[in-house]
């Protein structure tokens, strides 16, 4: 209860800080439900005729023509890669300034005038590098989580095509990749994330400490990231059932309204758990020595 009356004193203190998160949702939120592909492929149905394995193959095929000519391909990944950190640099320079007020007010600094000007002179170059280089590992990431699921999901294929004796050997299979994989997403979006407040609050060796607080107190921050994980996704799972209500204009005005809302509220307790959780690991970790 005291972490949330602080959480709501602060946020009236700073009211931008939930007014930003509002709309950087909505728009999010907004581009996730009317973009081509959700209105024609985000339902349930979408699974039911695809192919997991042929996909992976084909993706992997499809890397191999372009490498076979490395003059385009290295041309094409430079233009991507300069697409890519200007899109980055962009993003440092909306989020530096609500980052520069977010690290404020969760160390009770007192308010100034220019936060959100301060903030993008101070961190918009570190946040498009940490942009950059987070985007570039989390595809990979999420490659390498794709195709270490290939022999679970060749298990399941096997066992549904009749091999009765697969059910146990597949049970286990799938629990222990399930399992492997979540842990390893996980850790990743802890480091990730405390990267950032770090990154802020340190001039130099930000990442090294980030990585150092989240293995010190990960089983405290485990179960908070993951609950925010799964209540996102959860959202995202709903979503895909009613196919975002798009069958109806009405309908689909009103799930956005109401994900918006619901997603607001969850950003912005993350979002403060996060850097509240920093600053007092920082606490634990340098102001008593």
């Amino acid at each position: 209860m005291k972490s949330l009356r602080n959480c709501l004193r602060r946020a009236k203190r700073r009211p931008g800080i939930f007014l930003f998160i509002a709309l950087i949702t909505f728009a999010l939120t907004y581009l996730e439900q009317y973009n081509p592909w959700t209105m024609a492929n985000a339902s349930l149905s979408f699974f039911k005729g695809f192919d997991y394995v042929a996909f992976l193959s084909n993706l992997a095929n499809s890397t191999i023509e372009f490498f076979k000519t490395p003059k385009v391909a290295f041309l094409t990944i430079g233009a991507i890669a300069l697409v890519l950190f200007a899109v980055c640099f962009l993003l440092g320079i909306i989020f530096s300034g609500f980052f520069n007020q977010l690290s404020n007010a969760t160390f009770d600094k007192p308010k100034r005038r220019r936060e959100y000007r301060v903030g993008i002179g101070r961190y918009t170059f570190k946040l498009a590098i940490y942009f950059f280089i987070v985007i570039i590992l989390t595809a990979l990431v999420v490659i390498a989580i794709l195709y270490s699921a290939i022999p679970a999901i060749m298990s399941v294929k096997q066992f549904f095509l009749g091999s009765a004796g697969m059910l146990l050997p597949t049970i286990l299979l799938v629990a222990v990749s399930a399992v492997a994989v979540a842990f390893a997403f996980l850790f990743f979006a802890l480091y990730v994330t405390y990267i950032l407040p770090s990154i802020i609050f340190f001039r130099r060796g930000g990442t090294g400490v980030a990585f150092r607080m989240v293995n010190g107190y990960c089983w405290y921050l485990l179960p908070r990231t993951l609950a925010y994980m799964l209540v996102m996704l959860g959202i995202r799972v709903v979503l895909w059932i009613i196919h975002y209500g798009l069958s109806s204009q009405a309908a689909a005005i009103c799930i956005l309204v109401a994900t918006w809302m619901i997603r607001t509220i969850i950003n912005f307790a993350y979002a403060y758990f996060v850097f509240n959780s920093f600053s007092a690991m920082k606490g634990d970790m340098f102001d008593v020595e």
